[in-house]
């Protein structure tokens, strides 16, 4: 079993974004950025997965989940810097989430990056180590 570990924390961020009114870019999704206004762009990121036992039945799926809060360029850092914070604290260290099958585990505090300013953007990417062990 791979787990789909990306709809589990896509889900999660989902669920909050929308209670926020916040649009999110999703892998391989269409989408129009709004004109003058937030957005997340989500990613998942998986590492190598490991066997951990001699019996091959504990493997273990890490990886990372990065979210990029993008505001307008010249809009200040005060406002993608306080989304940020909020994203981070929706997946506290330890926080566990249920997947079909499987539970994922944010495996380490997120990480607020500096952002990245283009003509038209700023970016401030948040990002999460994650991990799901499946025993079989």
């Amino acid at each position: 079993m791979i787990p789909d570990i990306s709809a589990v924390l896509s889900a999660r961020l989902g669920q909050w974004a929308d209670s926020q009114g916040i649009p999110v870019a999703w892998d391989n999704v269409a989408f129009e950025p709004p004109s003058g206004a937030p957005y997340l762009a989500a990613h998942d990121m998986p590492a190598t997965p490991r066997t951990l036992d001699l019996s091959l039945t504990c493997r273990t799926f890490p990886g990372v989940y990065q979210i990029n809060v993008v505001v307008p360029a010249g809009s200040g850092r005060s406002s993608a810097g306080a989304l940020a914070r909020q994203i981070a604290a929706l997946f506290p260290e330890g926080q566990e989430l249920a997947g079909d099958g499987f539970t994922c585990w944010v495996s380490g505090p997120p990480a607020i990056f500096a952002g990245v300013t283009t003509d038209t953007t700023y970016t401030v990417p948040v990002s999460l180590n994650y991990r799901a062990d499946i025993v079989s």
